[in-house]
């Protein structure tokens, strides 16, 4: 998924993950992916494969495509998909910790309570 950012785009790390998982897998070339998914750079999928692959691309060898066995597959997009689960929560864990600082801050600064209060009756509601 892309993120358009003040200096151009940006990528997901689940996204940048399915693109290496897609080469690995032999579904997809370096050059295909790179149209497909309108990646501009000449070494950004290749960075993204040395940082998030098992196998380091070019995947071609005199124009045969190398083969993994179907667990070699499985277990690789398992390995790749815990790598993007990993830092998705890694992700939330630090927005929460922002999002925490922000309230503390907020009710600190303007002297009302942000957070709810669990149990707590709600006005309008009647019973």
């Amino acid at each position: 998924m892309q993120i358009k950012t003040g200096s151009g785009v940006s990528f997901t790390e689940s996204f940048k993950i399915h693109v290496v998982d897609e080469i690995e897998r032999g579904l997809t070339s370096v050059a295909e992916s790179k149209r497909k998914y309108d990646i501009l750079g000449h070494s950004t999928i290749m960075k993204w494969c040395r940082k998030y692959g098992k196998v380091t691309p070019p995947l071609k060898q005199k124009g045969a495509i190398m083969q993994m066995t179907k667990e070699e597959q499985e277990l690789l997009f398992l390995r790749n998909e815990n790598k993007a689960l990993k830092q998705e929560l890694a992700d939330a864990k630090l927005k929460n910790v922002v999002w925490e600082t922000f309230a503390d801050v907020a009710e600190k600064e303007l002297g009302i309570p942000i957070r709810k209060k669990f149990g707590a009756r709600q006005f309008g509601r009647s019973e």
